[in-house]
């Protein structure tokens, strides 16, 4: 059995656009950290308050949260025989930014996940 060696932690927050002559996107607003506590303070809610499956993409569900504007999702990954990874994503929408695709956070978020497991 081996531990996790590896914590994403993905945080998205999309944007209020404040003045249209420079817009900003939520690629300007994604946050990685490294952290457990986050991870496992995530995993607690997540497991309490499981949300209303919105959709599956390259094996991450994707949930809406019923508490708050966010979506959700983890996955933990086993990979070069005694390695583990978990990552954690939650994509903050709001109603000035509910037209963003999370559908496409999710996609540039998975791809940029294993670009940095490719690495290790």
């Amino acid at each position: 059995m081996t531990a996790i060696s590896h914590v994403y932690n993905y945080t998205v927050r999309c944007p209020h656009i404040k003045d249209p002559s420079h817009p900003t996107s939520w690629l300007n607003h994604i946050e990685i950290n490294h952290s457990c506590e986050i991870s496992l303070d995530r995993i607690t809610k997540w497991h309490n308050h499981s949300g209303t499956r919105v959709f599956e993409y390259e094996g991450f569900t994707v949930r809406e949260s019923e508490q708050e504007g966010a979506y959700f999702s983890l996955q933990s990954d086993r990979f070069k025989e005694d390695f583990h990874t978990l990552v954690t994503v939650k994509i903050h929408i709001d109603k000035a930014t509910k037209n963003a695709s999370v559908q496409e956070i999710m996609q540039h978020i998975i791809r940029d996940y294993h670009v940095r497991l490719s690495k290790i």
